[in-house]
């Protein structure tokens, strides 16, 4: 676990490559989709692949997480870019702190919502990140509204996610493309049903 800014533990899962010590290692900050959903140490091949590969992988049940209970997910409700995000970049803060990360080989990567973290990542924390890889990612919080419009959920995904038009602006990645200074890897299925590929496109354009 790590302290968020506000002094809140946030639970969370260091991979670290075999036979290497947790010290100064290239790192993966990697938050899960959903964002109601939460890691575990079940297997999961991405992290596997990275920790082959010499990258220590972190991974944290920010706020807005499920299993915590109704405190832990109200706190961020309706709010992906805010506390959510903020727990995230915490994290990552913390792993240089402790000595863990290399603060010059750290990469944000993550699928679905951890997608929309990393492109916030790349257009927020220049100072934080030397990349960014989004998968099915989220770029644009207005267009996911209206792409949901037309599905059985989109009652509880604009509970979700909320209809503060201003702040959704404000916490779209794609609005802050020029903000964005680092390289950037986008990856999406044309067939995907949850996130549509007009995101990543978006986001690219």
């Amino acid at each position: 676990s790590y302290p968020a800014k506000d002094g809140t533990s946030i639970p969370g899962y260091l991979t670290v490559p075999v036979g290497l010590r947790a010290e100064k290692l290239p790192l993966i900050v990697m938050p899960h989709g959903g964002p109601i959903a939460r890691d575990s140490w079940k297997y999961f091949f991405l992290r596997e692949f990275l920790a082959d590969r010499g990258y220590a992988v972190l991974q944290m049940n920010f706020r807005g997480s499920a299993g915590y209970g109704d405190k832990w997910f109200y706190d961020a409700h309706q709010d992906w870019g805010g506390l959510t995000y903020s727990d995230i970049e915490d994290g990552a803060r913390w792993a240089i702190k402790s000595g863990i990360a290399d603060p010059q080989r750290m990469c944000i990567v993550g699928w679905s919502f951890g997608g929309y973290a990393a492109l916030l990542g790349a257009a927020r924390n220049s100072d934080l990140y030397k990349c960014s890889v989004a998968i099915a990612g989220v770029s644009d919080l207005l267009l996911l509204l209206d792409q949901g419009s037309h599905f059985t959920s989109s009652a509880i995904q604009r509970e979700q996610i909320g209809t503060d038009f201003k702040k959704l602006k404000e916490d779209s990645p794609r609005r802050h493309a020029d903000a964005v200074r680092m390289p950037v890897l986008m990856v999406h299925g044309d067939r995907d049903a949850n996130v549509d590929s007009e995101q990543s496109e978006a986001m690219a354009k």
